[in-house]
């Protein structure tokens, strides 16, 4: 990987749509090349893919927050995670390290859908919510 690699990757973190004849102008190639080059990033598995960001106000999910999950039993962690990654609303689930063991982002509509939510995970341990108020 080079330079030139690394300004593709930068153009593409910015907008993975980014046409390869904008990216071939900043980095003085042509599309194809800049194609080639993409194609050969996937293949050695430096991109692993690509993503879409959505307006969640504009779909009707005006609350977010970060859920941590202390488990109950740690042998239930697994199915909890297996489980909790699942739902609708759940955006991002990582096990993480320190007393809590899962870190769950999500996305909700109201904070009556966050309590709902809350109540359901409830099963597998004890939370502790933060909403999000600016990102």
């Amino acid at each position: 990987m080079d330079d030139i690699d690394r300004k593709i990757i930068e153009m593409l973190r910015q907008n993975a749509r980014e046409p390869f004849a904008t990216i071939g102008k900043s980095v003085e190639l042509s599309a194809p090349a800049v194609g080639k080059r993409v194609k050969q990033l996937e293949e050695k598995g430096i991109i692993l893919g690509y993503s879409l960001k959505l307006n969640h106000e504009k779909l009707g999910t005006n609350v977010k927050g970060y859920i941590n999950l202390k488990i109950h039993q740690s042998s239930t962690v697994r199915t909890a995670y297996n489980q909790i990654i699942h739902l609708d609303e759940v955006h991002r689930c990582d096990r993480i390290t320190g007393e809590d063991s899962l870190c769950i982002l999500g996305y909700f509509k109201n904070n009556k859908n966050l309590v709902t939510f809350i109540e359901r995970i409830s099963q597998y341990g004890i939370p502790n919510t933060s909403i999000i108020l600016e990102s």
